[in-house]
């Protein structure tokens, strides 16, 4: 996994990487056993590992491979907390794809 290129997305941009892994920045709304939902400028599912434990509220970064459905399938995570700005973090997604080779080779 460390050596696979992971872009930054959000959940517009999942359809331009399905089966690639991906960073999404998103906000939990709601937590069933292992899934989670996630805000990211849209709903994401997410099917976490065994071992995350997301709380609803915290805003975390999912490394995940998109799957066909565009939910993710999480490869691993960071709780930020709380307190992130959701816009800066969406911003940083779009602007990641319009610059691209800044970023990464599409």
């Amino acid at each position: 996994m460390s050596s696979e290129i992971t872009p930054r997305a959000n959940a517009p941009l999942l359809h331009l990487f399905q089966g690639k892994p991906v960073r999404l920045i998103g906000k939990v709304t709601e937590v069933r056993g292992e899934t989670a939902t996630l805000d990211a400028a849209g709903s994401v599912t997410v099917y976490a590992t065994r071992d995350s434990n997301f709380k609803e509220g915290n805003v975390y970064e999912v490394i995940g491979r998109v799957q066909p459905d565009l939910s993710l399938k999480m490869l691993d995570g960071i709780d930020f907390g709380a307190n992130i700005d959701m816009d800066n973090a969406n911003a940083l997604a779009e602007l990641s794809q319009r610059h691209h080779e800044i970023f990464f080779d599409k």
